[in-house]
């Protein structure tokens, strides 16, 4: 067949699913399943926000992310959003009129664009699909775009997702469950100033067919340096697991490097993903040595927002270092952070823990010692704790599991 033939059938066969797939969803109001709460275990699309009150003529960003497409909710090939927001109180900027689409298909897949529109009487609508069946599909986490809008007059600006359709192969007509919000913005002044009022509402229908089903064994073989994770008994499932779940992920030639050093940029996000948190959105970079345009920009000032991480000072600025490896005794005060608001974070007893190279004055003993004493931490040996060392990813991904774990 002439290749022009193949893609006119490709974008003719995209075409005929999101559009019988669009008609379905307008009649699936009686079976669709609805509820006011998100119970943490159903995929959402949500609306992010960069602030929650502004002031008339300045501007803020509203984020689109998929979040937590895992499990049965996994491999995702299509989605389309529609926003409604008022125009007397809200515009988007002038010169945006299309979403720049980000990261929730590779380029390299071919995702078609089926609709792409900012429009200032009050709609913004992105739809992509991919054309090549089982290439590309989305699982995990991934942000859709950013719209810009300035505040014209002062009230409540609502945003709300008139329409949400997710998509996945090998059910037609469904659109798969997955909760929204619709979040308000409030221009001008306010007593609830920081406090971001929004209604969640659960839509669609479960998966009917789920035919791509990865299993542990086969998640680790998609990696190329495969046999380097077969090898270590100890990280094994611990790495399938959260492969599995798209909270820890290859490299752009497709290997994990179980014994490279994970970077503090890659912590932030893998933490981020697997304790299932919402995203947040800063319109400006809290770290000077952070771009928004860097892959884990988002995933950072997720974490900074919710206190877990707090970089540090050089030369009279605030940094992150992204890219510098994170230490043990790092990753133990993030995840002790984690735990004081979140787990049980009680010391039960006073039994010191046994490392004799963690003195009391260590910046982070007692994080180290509540993470000891829950089991959750271990020396390198039985009194060695070696704070200041470096932690791989394959031994990253055995304490992520254990923490997930943790009751």
């Amino acid at each position: 067949m002439p290749f022009r033939m193949k893609k006119n059938l490709s974008f003719l066969t995209a075409i005929i699913l999101f559009l019988s797939i669009s008609l379905t969803v307008l009649n699936m109001n009686a079976s669709s399943v609805y509820s006011q709460e998100n119970n943490g275990q159903t995929p959402q699309i949500r609306l992010v926000p960069s602030a929650s009150h502004v002031a008339v003529g300045e501007t803020f960003e509203v984020a689109i992310w998929l979040q937590g497409f895992i499990g049965q909710h996994s491999d995702i090939e299509g989605y389309e959003v529609h926003i409604d927001f008022d125009p007397e109180l809200i515009a988007p900027v002038s010169e945006e009129k299309t979403i720049k689409p980000h990261s929730v298909f590779q380029t390299a897949h071919q995702p078609m664009t089926l609709i792409n529109s900012i429009d200032e009487k009050g709609k913004v609508k992105i739809g992509q699909v991919l054309t090549q069946r089982d290439r590309g599909l989305f699982s995990g986490y991934g942000k859709i775009g950013t719209v810009t809008f300035h505040a014209k007059k002062a009230g409540a600006a609502l945003l709300s997702q008139e329409k949400s359709l997710v998509i996945m192969p090998d059910n037609p007509g469904v659109n798969i469950r997955h909760t929204i919000n619709h979040p308000t913005v409030t221009i001008g002044a306010s007593s609830e100033q920081g406090v971001l009022r929004e209604k969640k509402e659960t839509i669609g229908q479960a998966p009917k067919n789920k035919t791509i089903d990865s299993t542990p064994e086969t998640v680790i073989r998609s990696f190329k340096d495969h046999q380097s994770i077969f090898q270590l008994d100890w990280a094994l499932q611990a790495i399938s697991a959260l492969a599995l779940d798209k909270v820890i992920q290859g490299d752009n030639e497709g290997n994990f490097s179980p014994k490279r050093n994970m970077t503090r940029a890659e912590f932030a996000k893998v933490a981020v993903i697997a304790l299932g948190l919402d995203m947040k959105q800063q319109q400006h970079p809290t770290f000077t040595d952070i771009k928004k345009t860097d892959w884990f920009y988002d995933y950072v000032e997720t974490a900074a927002e919710y206190g877990f991480i707090q970089g540090t000072m050089k030369n009279g600025a605030k940094v992150f270092l992204p890219q510098d490896p994170i230490s043990r005794a790092e990753i133990t005060a993030i995840l002790s952070r984690v735990m004081k608001q979140s787990k049980n974070a009680a010391l039960e007893g006073a039994e010191a823990h046994p490392f004799k190279d963690v003195q009391a004055s260590h910046w982070a003993a007692a994080d180290i010692h509540l993470l000891y004493q829950k089991g959750l931490m271990k020396g390198r040996t039985a009194d060695r704790f070696a704070p200041n060392e470096n932690a791989s990813r394959a031994e990253v991904s055995v304490l992520l599991k254990r923490f997930i774990d943790f009751d």
